[in-house]
């Protein structure tokens, strides 16, 4: 004789209050909360167009790089300071948020 138990122990958690952000990077520190909004925003209009019911909560790689496009590579002053026209993708990023090496 075979026995199965199945307890089913379903939890919810609360929402919390999000911890402000402090990079030390102050183009970090300002885009980050219009860029999640972006992503929150383009993930509502595009429920039910995509087939796949995953990106109905999670965004697509377009979604994110446009957000992120819109957010830091096109609003942000240390670009306006730098020649982008020859950079690498990585150059750019470095030189956006202020990495050097």
């Amino acid at each position: 004789m075979l026995t199965t138990f199945v307890q089913g122990n379903v939890s919810f958690s609360q929402a919390v209050d999000l911890i402000p952000i402090r990079t030390g990077n102050a183009t970090l520190d300002q885009g980050l909360p219009g860029f999640y909004d972006c992503i929150d925003k383009k993930i509502d209009e595009s429920k039910g167009v995509e087939e796949d019911p995953y990106f109905e909560k999670e965004p697509t790689n377009h979604e994110v790089t446009t957000c992120y496009n819109k957010v830091f590579a096109y609003n942000s002053d240390a670009q306006s300071s730098i020649d982008n026209s020859e950079l690498s993708d990585i150059e750019k990023f470095n030189s956006l948020f202020g990495f050097t090496g």
